[in-house]
């Protein structure tokens, strides 16, 4: 084997190795795959609410609760503790806008089809833990 022959293959030894590294510490530096946070009531909160404008929608008969932000209609909350709510949602009126407060978390059925369809890309449901709901009272 010739000397050129023999400097070629260290060469492409060290690109090799160059390229491994590389690689290795992207991943490194990326952090790996981070936690998906757990979905539901019980699940891990992805934030709190403060005093959100929303529209309020609920059934007394089945006892269920759900609104729409004012700002983003393409997001739905459901109460995960609607019965404990339901006095106080009945004295505002059906799509009456209110303030709520709360931590959010991600619905399991929408985050288990959100991957499957493009429509759930654009709607997005999420449950919450009400802790206080209020009149808005702006104006009036």
């Amino acid at each position: 084997m010739s000397i050129k022959g023999k400097e070629m293959k260290r060469n492409r030894l060290l690109a090799n190795i160059t390229l491994a590294l590389l690689i290795t510490a992207g991943l490194v530096l990326a952090g790996g795959c981070k936690k998906q946070p757990k979905c539901g009531c019980d699940g891990d909160a992805l934030d709190t609410l403060e005093q959100m404008h929303v529209y309020i929608t609920y059934d007394v008969d089945t006892k269920s609760a759900r609104f729409t932000p004012i700002w983003d209609s393409y997001s739905v909350y459901y109460f995960c503790n609607p019965s404990d709510w339901m006095s106080e949602l009945t004295k505002f009126k059906q799509g009456e806008e209110i303030l709520i407060t709360g931590p959010y978390f991600y619905e399991c059925n929408y985050l288990m089809s959100a991957s499957n369809s493009p429509y759930y890309s654009y709607m997005k449901i999420y449950q919450i833990d009400v802790t206080h709901v209020a009149a808005y009272e702006f104006g009036k």
